[in-house]
């Protein structure tokens, strides 16, 4: 598995992406006590770096937190150590202490969960289970979306995925023990070296294939919840196997600057899109 690819400490600076366990920002940390119903952002990081979430302060590292995640919810617990305030909060079923200053309120978001709760409470709706299921992904043709899980990480690491954008192409960081990524359908391929186009997250952008596994029932689990609550019509499309295409420059050059791959398959990924 080449450098930058994924992201560790000791490999920050030989892949071009800086990891702060507390990000550099000079906000005041959030005042208590914490309200659960308010849903919070992670503020002040840039792409390729992450917030890390700690067992305890500063100490053990559970999962890197994106620098754009959302949906982060305090647990009303602060604690001072070497003059940086930290908090208690939970992210993606898992929960532990980061920076209070990273945290900033999503209204956006805070929205979607209230909206969600009163359709809970609401006694007309009879089936839950849909609450909160969004209106965009609503209607069309059903079809069967294959989902995958990160595999061969470990707590610290993050799998880096490409998203193109324009000209440029961002750094977005997966979590080692993430779920829930869909692929679309698209593959480039350099030799044994392989990016597959995935969506995680509510966004699309490219990963090293080699750390993608099938999730059999995560992806039945999809399947039946998007049949039930999306309206959608009869007929069906296994995405599992990929078109083999050529990786957008934006996202070649992001990977030669970062030194994730040698000159060689560098030179096999721009001569594709040369042909």
């Amino acid at each position: 598995m080449k450098k930058g690819m994924t992201i560790k400490p000791v490999l920050a600076l030989a892949a071009g992406i800086l990891l702060f366990a507390a990000p550099m920002i000079s906000q005041a940390a959030l005042e208590m006590p914490a309200d659960s119903k308010l849903v919070y952002r992670v503020q002040g990081m840039t792409p390729g770096n992450v917030l890390k979430m700690y067992q305890e302060p500063g100490k053990g590292v559970i999962v890197n937190i994106p620098h754009n995640a959302t949906w982060i919810v305090r647990r009303n617990a602060q604690k001072t150590v070497d003059k940086v305030v930290w908090e208690r909060v939970s992210w993606d079923d898992q929960t532990g202490w980061v920076a209070s200053d990273a945290l900033a309120f999503d209204p956006e978001a805070t929205d979607v969960a209230k909206a969600r709760r009163e359709c809970m409470a609401d006694p007309k709706v009879q089936d839950k289970e849909c609450c909160g299921y969004p209106e965009a992904a609503k209607g069309g043709v059903f079809r069967s979306v294959p989902i995958y899980a990160v595999e061969q990480l470990t707590a610290g690491e993050s799998l880096m995925m490409y998203v193109d954008k324009g000209t440029d192409a961002i750094a977005v960081e997966i979590p080692h023990n993430a779920t829930w990524v869909a692929k679309l359908g698209q593959r480039a391929e350099a030799g044994k070296f392989a990016m597959e186009r995935v969506r995680w997250a509510g966004q699309n952008g490219w990963v090293n294939a080699a750390n993608l596994k099938f999730d059999a029932d995560t992806t039945k689990e999809g399947d039946r919840k998007r049949q039930k609550c999306g309206g959608m019509t009869s007929g069906e499309v296994d995405f599992r196997k990929s078109d083999v295409v050529c990786l957008p420059a934006p996202v070649i050059r992001r990977l030669q600057e970062s030194g994730a791959l040698d000159a060689e398959t560098i030179n096999k990924l721009q001569a594709q899109g040369n042909k």
